[in-house]
């Protein structure tokens, strides 16, 4: 089961929660004191946030947060990033194998950095190709998993086999030569027919798992003719490597492959974010700046949103009819009511969900450029032309 999946029971669980996101990485240097300094944090932040409580919540809300730091004290670290969700009736715990930011909430469960952390770290997928077949490997939060392979088998049981026919004189040998081609011929159609049944399978596997991109590993002309035996509409999410890589660990092939995926996906940023800008205004296909891409989202014409890696900032939310806006003063331009003032990492998350947006958070170069323009954007729910398949080397 994947970690969406798994994870999509949580906006249910009984309030009130402690949701506490830790960085718990050994390697910063601030958690290799004694206490650790994510102890530190957590002990400093609880006190902070219990007294911003009412009475009444405060023994609810120190027996979790009791209970989150005795489990730190006994556990053995062994994530980078930890999350937890603590109540009366409730204990969820995830680890994950990339960095997360300190955050401490109480009454509902928050998951908002857990949308962000979802997006950024996407799965990711490669498919090996060789002489026995094909290797399926999924990268997601920082590990590696292997699905089932497809493998490649001759059948050869009605073949008439080129070394059965004896050599003796010339016309037997002109046979032979005639009955190796068939059989070369042969083997080149089963070949072919296995490439496109593994277009197939790749297809469904990454429609299947949402996987993006796809790399596709062996030989140029193998996995040319894999790309293009796919549907159309994937060929966007498909990049080539053309090098065999056969007999190799798992370990291996993470270190020499996360960086083409991550290379791949700079480009696939930096290409989405200049058609973006290039759109913007052109026949309602595209907004940048948050003002403009507050107003699309909140009427529901918002298909995906692209959004700068570490955007900040803060947004001021009506407390009567939700409307959300960067405008300032405290009353609401729609209904004239009170507002009050959210952080756009958190709201923003809350806007795509609700609208049933995709959000796309770009880094390097594409949150960059999407700077300049706002650092945050959308594609409007109009049809967009996909692009082809990126090659890296």
């Amino acid at each position: 089961m994947s970690l969406t999946a798994s994870i999509s029971h949580l906006p249910h669980l009984p309030s009130p929660i402690l949701t506490a996101y830790i960085d718990i990485n050994p390697g910063n240097p601030r958690n290799q004191s004694t206490p650790r300094g994510y102890m530190k944090w957590l002990k400093s932040t609880g006190r902070a946030l219990s007294e911003e409580l009412p009475p009444s919540e405060r023994k609810a809300f120190e027996t979790q947060l009791d209970r989150i730091s005795r489990h730190l004290k006994t556990a053995d670290p062994g994530s980078r990033g930890l999350v937890l969700f603590a109540g009366p009736q409730t204990w969820e715990e995830i680890p994950l194998q990339v960095e997360v930011r300190d955050e401490l909430h109480w009454g509902k469960p928050s998951l908002q950095q857990m949308a962000w952390v979802l997006d950024e770290h996407r799965l990711r997928g490669a498919v090996l190709i060789d002489g026995s077949g094909a290797r399926f490997l999924r990268f997601f939060l920082g590990t590696i998993a292997e699905d089932p392979p497809l493998e490649f088998t001759l059948d050869i049981s009605s073949w008439r086999m080129p070394h059965m026919v004896k050599p003796s004189t010339s016309p037997v040998a002109k046979r032979a030569g005639i009955e190796r081609d068939r059989v070369a011929a042969r083997i080149e159609e089963q070949r072919k027919r296995f490439l496109k049944r593994l277009s197939d399978r790749i297809a469904d596997w990454a429609n299947e798992g949402q996987i993006r991109p796809v790399l596709l590993v062996g030989e140029a002309e193998e996995i040319e003719f894999v790309a293009q035996s796919m549907p159309e509409d994937l060929r966007d999410r498909i990049a080539t490597l053309p090098k065999v890589l056969t007999r190799i660990s798992s370990g291996e092939i993470n270190k020499r492959l996360q960086p083409l995926l991550t290379s791949w996906e700079r480009e696939y940023e930096a290409a989405l974010v200049k058609d973006l800008i290039s759109n913007e205004g052109s026949s309602h296909q595209a907004v940048t700046g948050l003002d403009e891409t507050l107003d699309q989202i909140q009427k529901g014409n918002v298909r995906e949103l692209v959004v700068a890696r570490g955007l900040t900032g803060s947004v001021n939310q009506c407390v009567n009819c939700g409307w959300i806006d960067a405008s300032g003063g405290p009353v609401c331009p729609v209904c004239g009511s009170g507002r009050q003032v959210r952080a756009l990492r958190t709201v923003i998350p809350e806007l795509a969900l609700s609208q049933s947006a995709a959000i796309e958070i770009v880094a390097g170069k594409a949150a960059s450029d999407l700077r300049t323009a706002g650092g945050i954007g959308a594609w409007l729910r109009t049809p967009m032309v996909a692009s082809k398949g990126r090659k890296v080397s």
